[in-house]
Parts: structure tokens; C-alpha cells; sequence
């Protein structure tokens, strides 16, 4: 993870799940996006090398096992 990390304007999508857990695959380490909440405030969408999808806020919130598909995640970012 960075200290920066890419900020989004939603959730990421499935499509963008997918290209995140290949990136952390690819690169062997976790890659991190931020996203805003529903209610403002900003979530942390970090993805490790091995799939697993964790939101944070303040303390983790959502964890996604790299068994669940990526529209599944997408669906439930979403709300």
C-alpha cells in the first residue's frame, strides 16, 4: 500500500475489482483505492496479492475472500 493511494468517484466496479486483484497479483502486494462512503466519508478498498477485498474506514468494515466474484463485491460496495 501507499500513501496516496488512487482516489475514485464510487465504488469500484467489478470490472475494476478484477484489474485491482490482478495488479496486486502481478506486482505481489497489496493495492489500495479510496472511495467515498454513502455518507461522505472515505473508505479504503485494499486488495492483496492473494485476492482477498477489504473496505476500511476506521476499522475494517467488509472482507471479501478471493473465492467471491468480483460483481458479487461490486453489488455490495454499492450499499
Amino acid at each position: 500500500m501507499t500513501d496516496s493511494a488512487p482516489s475514485l468517484d464510487a465504488p469500484p466496479d467489478a470490472a475494476r475489482i478484477a484489474d485491482l486483484r490482478e495488479q496486486a497479483a502481478d506486482e505481489d502486494r497489496s493495492v489500495e483505492v479510496t472511495f467515498p462512503g454513502p455518507d461522505g466519508e472515505s473508505k479504503q478498498f485494499v486488495v492483496s496479492p492473494r485476492g482477498t477485498c477489504v473496505v476500511l474506514t476506521n476499522l475494517r468494515e467488509d472482507s471479501f475472500n478471493p473465492s467471491e466474484a468480483a460483481e458479487d463485491i461490486a453489488s455490495a460496495l454499492q450499499t
